[in-house]
């Protein structure tokens, strides 16, 4: 989920369970716990696109994350002196535990076993930005600013709390069932290559069914709530191209195909003269893909694949390659 969101379940948490037994300093701990395990964006500031490899591994491994719940309750100690360790590194621990699940529901998935493997599971049930989630975990410190809503804050927020635990679960059943009228749509065969939904953003009454046949991806947008499947698009991903396949066993190759959930290749030849010229292959995930809203895809992977079988990235120094 995002940093605020992350940030709303800590405070929801801190008011709903522990304000009362341990103080007002639970929530500021919290807060800053619940977003603990994205310590591993530190990556993004290499600037290297495939950075995105790297996200959801160091600070979300079940291996390490106790020891950085460790550091970050020794570093509360010295400014929370009267709560004792084991009580701060409880409230570090659930919080980071707090953020993995929020974290697994969405498709962007969790690589809790870093550094010993690079699976990713996920729960694909929520948008990785959910407004109606983020709102009831927002509802209890807006209306605490009522005055005579203050005191019922604790109240406000295990209200909250049992709200969102009810709407994951109206989430959950309304993608089993979407799930479900995908893979029983009369177009796609019985025995697809692939079959997925994946979340829409702006609500969970839209889904986005993705099924591969060899080369063809088929795209849905399923209503589970109305009990409607729409075909919306067709797209072809040339993974049975030998350049694409050379693209495929690189070391970047490699490691994108395992991340990628419906990988699409596509194959440009930029010939504008006589003179021989790389292929283009450029890679992105139908995952990171919307059909309610107007998004483009914030990873798309280019490569230069020459006649004499060597595969570059493109990136700014290469680029006038292509030209």
């Amino acid at each position: 989920m995002d940093p605020v969101t992350h940030t709303l379940v800590g405070i929801g948490l801190a008011n709903a369970f522990f304000r009362k037994r341990i103080g007002a300093a639970a929530v500021p701990i919290l807060a800053v716990a619940s977003n603990l395990p994205d310590i591993d964006a530190v990556v993004h500031l290499t600037g290297d696109p495939a950075a995105i490899l790297m996200r959801r591994t160091f600070g979300h491994s079940l291996f390490l994350l106790p020891f950085w719940a460790l550091a970050l309750a020794l570093l509360f100690q010295r400014r929370y002196k009267t709560i004792r360790l084991p009580a701060l590194y409880g409230l570090v621990a659930l919080g980071a535990a707090v953020h993995l699940f929020f974290d697994l529901i969405n498709s962007f998935g969790v690589v809790l076993l870093w550094p010993f493997s690079d699976w990713r599971p996920e729960r694909a049930i929520v948008f990785i930005i959910d407004l109606i989630l983020t709102g009831l975990l927002a509802a209890p410190l807006l209306l605490s600013q009522i005055p005579f809503m203050r005191p019922r804050l604790e109240t406000l927020s295990r209200f909250s709390v049992g709200c969102v635990a009810v709407y994951l679960a109206f989430c959950g059943v309304n993608r089993m069932l979407a799930q479900k009228m995908l893979a029983e749509a009369p177009v796609i065969s019985r025995s697809p290559d692939f079959i997925y939904t994946f979340p829409e953003p702006l609500g969970p009454h839209r889904w986005r069914g993705v099924a591969l046949e060899g080369e063809i991806y088929q795209i849905y947008l399923v209503n589970p709530l109305a009990n409607r499947i729409e075909l919306k698009d067709k797209i072809q991903t040339k993974w049975n191209d030998p350049r694409v396949k050379r693209v495929a066993e690189s070391p970047l190759g490699k490691r994108l195909t395992r991340f990628f959930k419906a990988p699409v290749w596509e194959v440009e030849s930029n010939r504008m003269s006589d003179e021989p010229k790389p292929v283009k292959v450029s890679l992105y995930d139908l995952r990171f893909t919307s059909l309610v809203i107007d998004r483009a895809n914030p990873f798309l992977f280019r490569f230069l694949v020459y006649e004499d079988g060597r595969v570059e990235t493109v990136n700014e120094l290469n680029e006038s390659a292509i030209d």
